[in-house]
């Protein structure tokens, strides 16, 4: 470092800001020091440090939960209670003339922050309970992430912990768990519904399609067996289960070590970092060779192998359709935003039809649900609907074996060739038809047009040594899949 440090100018070109880590308004060999000491330690120095625990549940956004809420020092214990869009707990009256910025005006109720004029939809830092409590490393969770949660964990009943009760929640990706206890609410002076129902803040305030409600934000409910995503008034005193806000998560504020800009921090960026520093010239970013031009119409590439394979014949791993980790079991009950109500089937996210629950009309993935996304980077796409028959229509398909596996060699117009093997297809916790047949996930919802649409299922490659088509199949089957790459700015 001694050495470096003597070959080192100190730059303060702001062009080049994104190379002050330490954030002391210039880019030297302490930024060096100061993104290695992160990477070591997972915490900035200088930051009040993560001094409480979280779980990580195996969630799709990779959120990690704190184990406990704001104020307790155990999960049972029930903690503090904020009003929400203040930071200090436990008032006497939780009314809306001591609610932040809110008045009373000619008898009317107004705010003066997070309202239709100001369009903040979303706590600042210096508003959010755990931001201010607990330290840098923390944040109230989204509206988002409590339906996450939701969504991807298997909810006890009533469950007991060292005799407080609440609600167990265990992952269903990889079995860990956080408990809630029935912290019920306090509203005026009192406090009610302790042992009997939870609230819990969410730092989003409800907004639609241009409609605000702004004295109501999200909150996540739950009693004995209901649970789920709705609104709260404002002055209204809960309590807040934190979510660690540091480099897993995408909502965190460490952006600032992700010099090389791949959306990761790790030691490709104090790599990137010297570079700079010895050359004042940030390096391009390596080009991503693991992918062939077909040449197809519209250039799209495909990669070589599929997502967490390392060579053209291997199966790789199974998602769900929206899942972005592989798992044991393929249910429909436990596949991201899949579940049975009153015995019938409810779709959460990605959904056409009113019939499975409110509708979102989000018929493509997004990014953060992407299989490919998710685990080759931001380069990398499922392929979509369009991306799929553009390879069938345009390439010549021949059943073969490559190092003894089944599947089809794909030959572009150009002569260039990618290889899918026949990994059959997952189901609950069985594995069916390798060798025999191979199904590849699209991105794209099972829509035949503007009017009729199937939000259970989506768009996949079929293939076996007789048949080639492009079909769909129920969101929870897990299948392979094979990337397409996507230019980058």
């Amino acid at each position: 470092m001694l050495v470096l440090a003597m070959a080192f100018p100190m730059i303060a070109n702001n062009e080049y800001e994104r190379g002050d880590v330490n954030q002391d308004g210039k880019t030297s060999i302490n930024d060096v020091t100061f993104l290695i000491n992160y990477l070591l330690t997972h915490e900035w120095p200088g930051s009040t440090g993560t001094n409480h625990e979280f779980v990580d549940l195996g969630l799709s956004s990779g959120t990690l939960w704190a184990t406990c809420n704001i104020g307790a020092t155990n999960p049972e214990e029930y903690g503090d209670y904020f009003a929400w869009g203040e930071t200090v707990p436990n008032k006497e009256n939780y009314a809306w003339t001591t609610t932040a910025f809110a008045y009373y005006e000619n008898g009317t109720l107004c705010f003066s922050k997070y309202n239709e004029i100001d369009n903040k939809t979303e706590l600042d830092p210096e508003d959010d309970a755990a931001y201010v409590n607990w330290g840098p490393e923390w944040r109230m969770p989204t509206a988002a992430q409590i339906q996450e949660l939701l969504d991807q964990c298997n909810w006890s009943g009533t469950y007991e912990l060292n005799g407080v009760k609440g609600r167990l929640l265990t992952s269903k990706a990889n079995g860990n768990t956080i408990f809630l206890p029935f912290v019920g609410q306090r509203s005026g002076t009192n406090l009610s519904g302790t042992g009997s129902s939870g609230n819990y803040w969410s730092r989003d305030m409800y907004y639609s399609s241009g409609s605000y409600k702004p004295n109501s934000a999200f909150k996540l409910y739950f009693g004995a067996s209901a649970k789920q995503k709705t609104l709260g008034s404002r002055n209204l005193g809960y309590a807040v289960r934190p979510v660690y806000a540091g480099q897993n998560d995408p909502t965190g504020d460490y952006e600032r070590g992700d010099v090389n800009h791949d959306g990761v921090v790790n030691i490709s960026d104090v790599t990137a970092l010297t570079s700079y520093l010895l050359s004042n010239i940030w390096p391009e970013p390596q080009p991503v060779v693991e992918y062939v031009d077909l040449g197809l119409p519209n250039g799209t590439l495909w990669a070589t192998h599929n997502v967490g394979a390392n060579s053209p014949e291997e199966l790789g791993d199974f998602f769900a359709w929206g899942e972005t980790a592989p798992k044991a079991n393929y249910a429909w009950d436990n596949t991201a935003w899949l579940y049975v109500e009153n015995g019938k089937k409810r779709i959460s996210k990605y959904n056409t039809d009113s019939q499975y629950g409110e509708v979102d009309n989000k018929t493509e993935l997004d990014p953060e649900d992407d299989a490919a996304y998710v685990n080759m980077g931001p380069e990398w796409r499922m392929p979509s609907k369009a991306d799929i028959d553009e390879l069938l229509e345009n390439c010549t398909w021949e059943w073969t074996q490559l190092n003894g596996v089944n599947g089809q060699m794909v030959t572009g117009p150009n002569g260039n060739t990618i290889f899918l093997p026949a990994g059959g297809e997952r189901m609950g916790t069985n594995i069916f038809n390798v060798g025999v047949s191979g199904n590849y996930w699209s991105r794209s919802l099972y829509v035949l047009n503007e009017t009729v649409s199937y939000p259970t299922a989506a768009y996949k490659i079929y293939l076996t040594d007789t048949d080639l088509t492009r079909n769909s199949a129920d969101r929870n089957c897990g299948f392979p899949v094979r990337a397409v790459r996507i230019a980058q700015d």
